[in-house]
């Protein structure tokens, strides 16, 4: 006996002839795309479709509307959770006030400098 049934039933097709895996893999590859050319071009106008409203969506997603608020200048001893805590609406968390300040004023850190103004975001109360 040759081939115990082991190995016949497990033994990779590809084996059996003198091709490699590698083109074996393509074939299959090859021969399962059979795809109508007006229906590729259908599924790339539709995918550059997707991408392109996807990145104006992101790119307009944080231009948010700030309402006209009051200006306020920092004087000796003023942070922003202090300004913050002092001209936030009542509901609202503080933290959420300290990064809408930074947000309006285009601040990266917490630092503010005395005599520097700064813009309070005006939410409806």
């Amino acid at each position: 006996m040759r081939y115990s049934t082991y190995k016949s039933i497990y033994e990779p097709v590809y084996a059996k002839t003198s091709e490699s895996r590698t083109m074996y893999v393509k074939k299959l590859i090859i021969k399962g795309v059979k795809m109508p050319t007006w229906l590729m071009k259908m599924v790339i106008i539709a995918l550059i479709i997707v991408i392109g409203c996807s990145a104006v969506f992101t790119a307009f997603a944080d231009d948010e509307q700030w309402l006209s608020g009051d200006q306020v200048v920092v004087s000796q001893g003023d942070t922003l959770w202090g300004i913050s805590l002092a001209h936030k609406p009542q509901q609202m968390d503080t933290r959420v006030y300290v990064e809408a300040i930074k947000k309006v004023n285009k601040l990266e850190h917490n630092a503010i400098r005395i005599g520097q103004v700064l813009v309070l975001p005006g939410f409806d109360r």
